[in-house]
């Protein structure tokens, strides 16, 4: 299962064209209760995956205990875990993400794509398809919408991938989200891809991380159940 977060179930084309008006009231608040109603009809708890901000909505949901098992791909972090790199790049960065505060309560325009990145998605056959998004979801990064409880002994295991090449949410990122569950005694688990960017999911070598994936999440089920046999398609992508 794939489902869209809330007001996304469109084409990126139909999005662009129209945006949804409300969508700048959504927040991390509302995209957690939306899966969480989906995982509820669900027979048995899910695998969770997220990628960027879907690895923020996985912890988050294991933390507030659904799902059986997560896997956060360069994720961005919680609450409390620093989420740049420590440069002065990552701090103009942040300076310009939140210096115009009043347009990040609305609905995000798109962004403007680097040209360079533009090149190197054509040559590997990628096409990438922006579409508006609510700012209030990253002004919640900062405050209690975002926060895990990183002691929770009783989540269930999680995955978090850190990329060599991710620039948007750099793997010593994903390091000090690894070592912020260090006083947790559920299952934190740090695996490191180095050639791969923040694009790790659809870019060459995507299959060698979808492997160690589903490698993972068979080892996690064996554990769980050791005298049942775990099918070898356990991820089918």
């Amino acid at each position: 299962m794939a489902p869209a977060w809330p007001l996304k179930d469109r084409s990126p084309d139909d999005q662009v064209a129209h945006p949804d008006p409300r969508l700048g009231a959504i927040g991390i608040p509302e995209i957690v209760a939306h899966y969480k109603a989906i995982i509820r009809k669900l027979d048995k708890p899910p695998v969770l995956i997220g990628h960027s901000f879907g690895g923020l909505i996985v912890q988050l949901l294991l933390d507030q205990g659904f799902g059986a098992m997560g896997i956060a791909l360069n994720s961005v972090p919680p609450c409390g875990v620093v989420p740049f790199r420590f440069s002065w790049q990552g701090i103009k960065r942040l300076w310009l993400m939140f210096r115009t505060p009043f347009s990040w309560r609305k609905v995000l325009p798109l962004p403007t794509r680097e040209q360079a990145d533009i090149e190197l998605r054509r040559t590997q056959g990628i096409e990438l398809h922006l579409v508006p998004e609510s700012g209030r979801i990253f002004w919640q990064l900062f405050g209690a919408a975002a926060t895990v409880d990183f002691r929770n002994h009783d989540r269930g295991p999680l995955l978090l991938v850190g990329c060599g090449q991710d620039t948007c949410s750099p793997p010593e990122v994903q390091q000090r989200n690894h070592a912020a569950y260090r006083l947790s005694l559920a299952r934190t688990d740090f695996a490191f891809f180095p050639n791969l960017t923040h694009l790790s999911i659809a870019e060459p070598g995507h299959e060698e991380l979808a492997g160690y994936c589903a490698a993972w999440i068979r080892a996690r089920l064996v554990e769980a159940s050791p005298q049942v046999s775990v099918a070898r398609d356990v991820l089918s992508r």
